[in-house]
């Protein structure tokens, strides 16, 4: 089997590949709650799916572990980092990455202050929402540094340095 694929568009590939494989769990735990939400019986879930009970279980106990929340209004992800992947994934355009990075509410990052007042090489935990999902993606190229460009300029948020 001869491969005509170059190395980059191989790693593209792969990039969204692995986008939608992490956005396929998202959505489905989201959909096995949203049901739950809805009255449907855990029982009946697990019928439907084509799985046992204790599975519909775990998939609840591991929403509430992951802290997957629901998606906001006007947004295709509940993070800053799930919109990038939806990009990457395909599930959306560009113009929408950029448009909805651009106006997302990031969180202030509390912990890179503490970090940088103790030691420069001191490590913390990015607040969920900040701006530094945002710099993740790109680090993971989920995102081009002119995408990343661009919603940093628009938006309101300027990582701390």
């Amino acid at each position: 089997m001869t491969s005509t694929t170059s190395p980059e568009a191989a790693l593209v590939n792969a990039r969204r590949a692995r986008a939608r494989r992490e956005l396929g769990g998202l959505d489905y735990i989201r959909a096995v709650r949203s049901a739950v939400e809805a009255g449907a019986a855990q029982r009946d879930i697990a019928r439907a799916l084509g799985i046992a009970q204790p599975s519909v279980s775990q998939l609840l106990k591991q929403a509430d572990t992951r802290g997957v929340k629901p998606i906001p209004e006007g947004f295709s992800g509940a993070s800053p980092y799930e919109i990038a992947e939806r990009y990457a994934a395909g599930d959306i355009d560009r113009d929408t990455m950029i448009r909805e990075l651009s106006a997302w509410p990031y969180a202030k990052n509390e912990g890179a202050a503490a970090a940088a007042a103790e030691w420069e090489s001191t490590p913390y935990l990015d607040t969920p929402g900040s701006f530094a999902e945002v710099g993740r993606a790109f680090d993971e190229g989920l995102i081009d540094g002119d995408a990343y460009d661009q919603i940093l300029d628009a938006s309101d948020e300027a990582p701390e340095v």
